[in-house]
C-alpha cells in the first residue's frame, strides 16, 4: 500500500486516498461507536472531494471542507468529522506516506447556548404523571432522574441493578468506557416503575424491543429516540429542539435548579470535563441572567 501512496511524485490523489481509507480504519484503536464516527467523517470528506472534482487534496481543500461543514452541520458534527480527517492525515504523515496538510486547522467553536431545549419542572412532572404505558413511564422516569445517555439505557440489563453501599444502583457502561464501571442511583419510584414494567422477568435487557424482528431483544437507541419523540409530540413539544438528549439536559437543569452544584452534577452525568456540565445547565443560568433589564431600567427608565 505504501507504494500506491508514494507513486506519482508523492501526490496523494483522491483515488489513492480512497484506496487507503480501509487500512487506516483498521489501524485505529478505538471503540465501535468512535470507529463508526470516523468512517462517516472520512466518507463525507471523500464525497466532498469527488463532488468538487478535487484530484489532489491540499490544505486549502481541507479548510474549504471545514467551512462547508460549519455552514451545513452542527458544531458537534463538524468537529467529529474534522477529527477523523485530521487523524487520517496525521497517520499518513507518521508513516511518511504524505505530508500532514491538516496541521493547525481548527474545527468549530462550541456555542455556550445549547440548541436542544429542556423541559421545565412543571412540564416534566405533567408528562411523567400522565404516562400510562408501563415501558414509557419506566423509561422516562429513569432518563429524567439520572440523566443517562440513550446508549447507556439501551445497554442496561436487569443484572446491572444491584445494591451498592446500601443503595440500589444501576451500573452503566459510559461513553468511551470498556465496561460497566460507573453507576447511577435509582429512586424508589423509578425502581418501582421498572418492576411494574418488567413483570416476571429477572434477567436480560431492562428495555426490550417489541418489533417483530427483534422482539424480546434489547431496545435500540433509534427506538428510544422514537419513543421519547412520540411522548413529546403528545404534549405539543413537536420540535427538532426536543429530543432524547433533551432528557439528559433536563435532568442536569433540574438538578441545578433544585440546589445541586456543578461538580455533583458532573459526577452523575459522568462528564470528563466540568465545562461540558456547565454547557448543559447554561440554558437555566442564561435565563436567570437579567443584566439586560438592569441596564435598560437604569438607562432607559
Amino acid at each position: 500500500m505504501k507504494e500506491i501512496i508514494l507513486n506519482g511524485n508523492n501526490e496523494l490523489t483522491t483515488e489513492r486516498l480512497e484506496q487507503y481509507e480501509e487500512s487506516f480504519i483498521k489501524y485505529l484503536d478505538v471503540d465501535d461507536l468512535t470507529l463508526k464516527a470516523y468512517r462517516v467523517g472520512i466518507n463525507c470528506f471523500m464525497n466532498y472531494l469527488k463532488e468538487n472534482n478535487i484530484n489532489y487534496p491540499t490544505r486549502n481543500d481541507v479548510i474549504a471542507f471545514r467551512d462547508m461543514l460549519r455552514k451545513n452541520y452542527s458544531s458537534n458534527t463538524t468537529n467529529t468529522y474534522m477529527i477523523a480527517v485530521r487523524s487520517l492525515f496525521k497517520y499518513l504523515s507518521i508513516h511518511k506516506l504524505y505530508d500532514n496538510i491538516c496541521v493547525d486547522i481548527k474545527g468549530a467553536k462550541y456555542s455556550t447556548t445549547p440548541k436542544k431545549q429542556v423541559l421545565t419542572q412543571e412540564q416534566t412532572r405533567n408528562i411523567y404523571s400522565s404516562l400510562t404505558d408501563l415501558r414509557e413511564k419506566a423509561l422516562f422516569g429513569l432518563l429524567i432522574t439520572t440523566g443517562l445517555r440513550g446508549v447507556e439505557v439501551a445497554r442496561a440489563k436487569l443484572e446491572d441493578i444491584r445494591e451498592h453501599n446500601g443503595e440500589v444502583v444501576l451500573w452503566v457502561q459510559c461513553k468511551k468506557h470498556d465496561s460497566k464501571d460507573e453507576y447511577v442511583k435509582l429512586s424508589p419510584q423509578v425502581l418501582n416503575d421498572i418492576k411494574n414494567y418488567i413483570g416476571d422477568r429477572s434477567s436480560g435487557y431492562i428495555f426490550t424491543s417489541t418489533s417483530n424482528n427483534n422482539n424480546g431483544q434489547g431496545i435500540t437507541t433509534t427506538s428510544l429516540r422514537t419513543i421519547i419523540k412520540n411522548i413529546f409530540r403528545r404534549f405539543n413539544l413537536d420540535s427538532d429542539t426536543f429530543s432524547l438528549h433533551s432528557t439528559r439536559r433536563t435532568s442536569a437543569t433540574l438538578m441545578y435548579e433544585n440546589g445541586a452544584d456543578v461538580h455533583s452534577i458532573q459526577q452523575v452525568l459522568h462528564h470528563v470535563s466540568e465545562q461540558t456540565t456547565v454547557r448543559y445547565i447554561n440554558s437555566i443560568t442564561r435565563n436567570n441572567n437579567k443584566n439586560e433589564y438592569i441596564v435598560a431600567n437604569a438607562i432607559l427608565g
